[in-house]
């Protein structure tokens, strides 16, 4: 069936083949995911473990869920992305769906993760091309979706596989993607949920803001030269309602702040950052793979931006054969990749999180926008892509041996469970999360700083304030400065012995209860 023609079918068909298509891209996912999870721990091309794990951010919503479920005092410091919504209900499912279990739960986030954007991205083809058949609409949302399943598994750079971690920017990711459907969606209650969808997450996730201004500036612009200042009303006073809930639902989460909305904006801050990207690229350019997709990546960035400026030009200019809807969703997603890391620079704020929408996302939006007439061949090479997803996953030997993901304990986190069974320590924030959420006796690690002052970056801020623990973690090759020996024994004396995990990884371990708290 031809996508001009009527979908033909009724709203159960069309939900019922999204359902069954979403399941083929959550065993997908999780088919990607485990392949790339065995085999050896160490390997760069185990990214479940060597960075998903070793990012003490990615952990985060799991011991924020693992809180809740044991009854713990919840005083929650978050980043200015307090990542709320949609992350922290996502989360909630996954911890609960893995029986709070470490690997299942980054797993199932990830399933989780990717099936959002196959669903987003259905949306948008539906709104999009009302006339076309389910399966044009689905065959342009699973080809979006195809690079998604793809990048992952030919290359290690973790920017590769941002969409399928907790990370505290999945949720700008989402929002990015699904704005369009405000505007598109022809019912006024599709829009307000959709509205109140967005208010939460772009309150969550403010940075949201900076990479779609660019392409909503266009657009108002685009609207106004075509069709008159009173053409823009209306999306106006959407706009409005939407940012009147944003700021209400941000005062309500401020007190999560670990720090102010205007933090970064400052030069030291912004200069030491652009000396982190590069070594950062550096080291993700070791990747062979990453040498050819970031450039192509790049490409389809300034192939994004073409096709928004096309869409521009033919809009001011009144050009009869360009389907206005699309050609303001062009505008508005072609200018994300490339507009919205320039905004970034311009606003003198930068991370390496930001370069998925301008190096990975162009990879989905150039699929989606695939013309009409490509689209059967589209579907042939999506089926064939996700086929060799199964076969290479499914047969290799890294899936076979999704075991040793399962069941990984790093040297560390033995260390400590042989040690200090089920205790409650302090180390750094590096090493807090990555090295106690594996353990399998319940170690636990409270984070503070080489001086042993409370670290409040991304943590419960009452374990520092009201918890005691037993022993320090300190480890001379972890992410940061190691804690201070001397600053351990002039506050706690010598220790009532010391383990040695390995050289430079030292337990100091004391037989009373400790506080770093600020107060005693």
């Amino acid at each position: 069936m031809s996508e001009s023609q009527s979908p033909g079918g009724s709203a159960r068909r069309f939900a019922l083949a999204v359902a069954l298509t979403g399941v083929a891209v959550a065993v997908a996912t999780a088919i990607v995911f485990l392949a790339r999870a065995g085999g050896d721990p160490a390997a760069a091309s185990t990214w479940p473990i060597t960075w998903e794990l070793r990012s003490s951010d990615n952990g985060t919503l799991f011991q924020f869920w693992g809180d809740v479920a044991a009854g713990r005092t919840l005083d929650w410091s978050f980043s200015p992305q307090v990542f709320v919504f949609p992350e922290l209900p996502l989360s909630g499912v996954a911890y609960l769906t893995s029986a709070g279990g470490i690997y299942g739960y980054y797993l199932v986030v990830a399933i989780l993760n990717q099936v959002v954007l196959f669903l987003l991205f259905t949306a948008l083809a539906r709104v999009l091309w009302p006339a076309a058949s389910i399966g044009a609409t689905l065959t342009r949302a699973v080809i979006a979706i195809v690079p998604l399943l793809l990048l992952p598994v030919v290359g290690t750079s973790w920017v590769m596989s941002f969409h399928l971690a907790p990370t505290y920017y999945v949720g700008m990711y989402f929002a990015l993607v699904a704005a369009p459907l405000l505007f598109a969606a022809r019912r006024p209650w599709t829009r307000a949920l959709l509205g109140v969808a967005l208010a939460l997450t772009i309150a969550s996730n403010p940075l949201t803001v900076v990479f779609a201004a660019p392409g909503l500036a266009a657009v108002v612009v685009a609207r106004i030269v075509r069709s008159g200042w009173r053409s823009v009303l209306r999306p106006a006073a959407w706009v409005v309602a939407l940012a009147a809930v944003t700021v209400l639902v941000r005062i309500a989460v401020t007190p999560l702040q670990g720090t102010g909305l205007l933090a970064y904006l400052a030069p030291g801050v912004f200069s030491s950052r652009l000396a982190q990207l590069w070594p950062y690229w550096s080291y993700q350019l070791l990747d062979p793979a990453a040498r050819i997709i970031l450039p192509v990546g790049a490409l389809l960035a300034f192939g994004c931006l073409f096709a928004a400026v096309t869409a521009w030009i033919a809009l001011v200019t009144k050009q009869r054969e360009f389907d206005e809807r699309r050609s303001f969703a062009a505008v508005f997603l072609g200018l994300v990749p490339v507009g919205g890391i320039v905004a970034t620079f311009l606003a003198t704020i930068t991370q390496f999180y930001y370069f998925w929408p301008a190096l990975v996302l162009p990879f989905a939006l150039a699929a989606f926008a695939l013309p009409r007439r490509t689209l059967k061949v589209a579907r042939v090479v999506a089926a064939a892509s996700l086929l060799v997803v199964g076969i290479v996953g499914g047969g290799g030997a890294t899936l076979a041996d999704a075991g040793r993901y399962f069941g990984y304990r790093s040297p560390e986190t033995q260390c400590l469970d042989a040690a200090v069974s089920g205790q409650v320590g302090f180390a750094t924030f590096s090493d807090a999360r990555r090295v106690s959420l594996p353990s399998a006796t319940g170690v636990r690690l409270i984070q503070v700083n080489a001086n042993l002052t409370p670290n409040l970056w991304l943590t419960n801020r009452a374990y520092s304030e009201s918890e005691t623990g037993t022993f320090f973690y300190a480890n001379e090759h972890g992410d940061e400065r190691a804690l201070d020996g001397d600053v351990i024994f002039a506050r706690f004396g010598a220790p009532d012995r010391k383990v040695s995990c390995s050289a430079g990884q030292t337990l100091w371990i004391y037989d009373r209860p400790l506080t770093v708290s600020n107060d005693q």
